[in-house]
């Protein structure tokens, strides 16, 4: 038997395979297909049951949604000189994860903008989308950081308000905020016309704040607001705020106030406040300096009242300025003795000279004269149981009970003006009704507006005595300031009618009765007195060198007055006649 060659050997040994387990196979088969449907599986959660949660995420990351601001409208007064505008500002911002540097940019930052680089870097390392830098940046600034190209700072278009003339009228224009939205005085009373309506503005940004080009956008674009027209007299506004805060100064004042009006028809040409501040850094300001002491103050307003007392008694046709009167030194009244201011002994007196005196024992006579119901009834008439209707937030009334509320001494001690209060605006609008003739008017600051308001005041017109009443009270009232307490009003080439109040302050304290040695000068006037164009209120709140109205706020009165007739170039009129009877020095 022939061997077989070694080749064919090898070869056939070669070709020979190892059996292998079929189990394997099958174990890596269905590992891999478990593999591949956890990940299917996942992929389907992923994609369709937290899809929609994922693309909103990314979404959130791409888009910024921001408010536009509206250009605020303008304020002037009544000669077109601006009271309040906008000027163009910028409104910076950062998407902090896009901010490398964060050190070094809020150094950059506080470099062009001023402010502190620690808040600044507080600001960047946020963990957001989107933060304020800054709002409202002077547009110098802005650019210089816009130039430095910092990533992931973005700059938006803005507004800032600006009062030019800064503390002037500041009480009555108000202020507004970080949104452009009034938050006091004229600039919240009107919103509606001011503010406009704001845009928006949704588009998509990348990692450094930059939109994406094709990316998604909506713009609505902002509705500017609407200028308005003030009654204000920017001179004259200035002319009674340096008056009254010398005034209050002078005086060792707390404070005080002026109102400015035409008694014609109700135009307030200016009204301030002391304190003052500055709505161009409202923050900085004591918030007592907000208050609008004219409109939002009430006081018990002493002798003043007794010009309208007067006028009752005359109007009521129970006396006339020339009926004669026996005053005693003192008179008791539901318990109560009444005073006068200074002692003196029994008069013969006119209803003029009561007035011009300022006689507290004569005015009780008056009242005693008209009875409850109807001094009640005329102090309604000349609006003391009502707001003024002024269009100007969060006007208050003062207080007058009706008789049945009233105490036996009531009717005596509210005819000198004791037992009732009101705001300064109130007697203002009281006495332009003996000024113009007997017509209660609607006081107001808004003089034009390109599109009407709800918040426009309605400009009643009531009568609240006869024509003739208040002509023979104009007369009464010039002998205050030729014989009696206000010669200290009197403004040369002029008739000045008006009445001085020194009133005691009410204790605050929940007890009854007066603050000692705290009381409220005043001087309340008109001019020329037989076609009166301006009246005048002066408050000084709790002078401390001296007490008197014709001491302390007469001269303040004459100084403004002087100036108004100047000013407006008002003729000086007539000289009227007196009708009184005789008198006391």
């Amino acid at each position: 038997m022939s061997a077989s060659p070694p080749t064919a050997r090898r070869r056939r040994g070669a070709g020979k395979e190892r059996p292998q387990p079929a189990g394997r196979f099958s174990s890596l088969t269905a590992l891999l297909l478990l593999g591949l449907a956890v990940v299917a599986g996942r992929l389907v959660y992923v994609q369709v049951v937290q899809g929609p949660e994922y693309a909103e995420a990314a979404a959130q990351q791409r888009m910024r949604d921001i408010t536009i601001n509206p250009e605020r409208g303008f304020i002037y007064d009544r000669e077109g000189e601006v009271l309040a505008e906008s000027m163009e500002a910028r409104t910076i911002y950062a998407v902090p994860g896009a901010v490398e540097d964060k050190a070094g940019a809020a150094a950059a930052i506080a470099n062009a903008i001023g402010g502190s680089a620690v808040d600044y870097e507080e600001k960047l390392s946020r963990d957001s989308n989107f933060v304020y830098i800054a709002r409202k940046v002077d547009v110098g600034q802005a650019e210089s950081l816009r130039s430095l190209e910092i990533a992931g700072l973005g700059f938006l278009e803005d507004s800032r308000r600006v009062y030019p003339s800064n503390e002037l009228a500041c009480q009555v224009l108000g202020f507004v905020g970080v949104d452009d939205e009034g938050l006091s005085g004229l600039e919240l009373y009107y919103e509606d016309l001011l503010g406009g309506s704001p845009g928006r503005l949704i588009g998509e940004r990348d990692t450094s704040g930059r939109p994406i080009p094709g990316g998604v956008t909506y713009e609505e674009e902002a509705v500017d607001g609407e200028d308005i027209v003030l009654t204000i007299d920017k001179d004259i506004q200035y002319q009674a705020q340096v008056a009254l805060a010398e005034a209050v100064q002078k005086w060792g004042a707390k404070a005080g106030s002026v109102i400015v009006m035409d008694p014609r028809n109700g135009e307030i040409l200016a009204m301030a406040s002391y304190p003052q501040f500055n709505p161009n850094r409202f923050g900085e300001a004591d918030e007592d300096a907000f208050r609008n002491r004219a409109i939002v103050d009430t006081y018990e307003p002493g002798s003043t009242i007794k010009s309208l007392t007067a006028a009752a008694v005359i109007d009521a046709g129970l006396h006339d300025p020339a009926s004669v009167f026996e005053l005693p030194p003192t008179i008791d009244i539901g318990g109560r003795t009444i005073h006068e201011s200074h002692d003196r002994a029994a008069v013969s007196w006119t209803l003029t000279d009561i007035v011009t005196q300022s006689s507290n024992v004569g005015a009780v006579k008056l009242g005693l004269s008209l009875g409850e119901e109807a001094l009640y009834d005329y102090f309604s008439r000349f609006g003391l149981t009502e707001k003024t209707g002024v269009d100007y937030p969060g006007e208050v009334k003062g207080w007058l009970g009706a008789p049945d509320q009233w105490s036996p001494s009531s009717l005596a001690t509210i005819t000198f003006g004791q037992g009732v209060s009101v705001t300064p605006l109130q007697l203002t609008r009281a006495l332009a009704a003996i000024a113009n003739g007997g017509d209660l008017i609607t006081p107001h600051f808004l003089k034009e507006a390109a599109v009407e308001t709800e918040k426009a005041p309605t400009l009643v017109t009531k009568r609240a005595i006869s024509e003739e009443t208040a002509r023979q009270m104009r007369i009464v009232l010039t002998d205050v300031v030729h014989e009696g307490t206000g010669a200290a009003a009197a403004v040369p080439g002029y008739e000045v009618a008006g009445k001085t109040g020194t009133a005691q302050k009410a204790r605050t304290d929940g007890r009854a009765g007066y603050a000692e040695g705290k009381y409220v000068a005043s001087f309340s006037g008109f001019l020329p007195a037989d076609d009166p164009r301006i009246v005048i209120v002066v408050n000084i709140d709790e002078p401390s060198n001296s007490i008197y109205g014709g001491t302390v706020a007469a001269p303040t009165f004459s100084r403004i007055a002087a100036y108004c007739v100047d000013h407006l170039k008002i003729p000086p009129g007539e000289p009227v006649t007196s009708e009184s009877q005789g008198g006391a020095e």
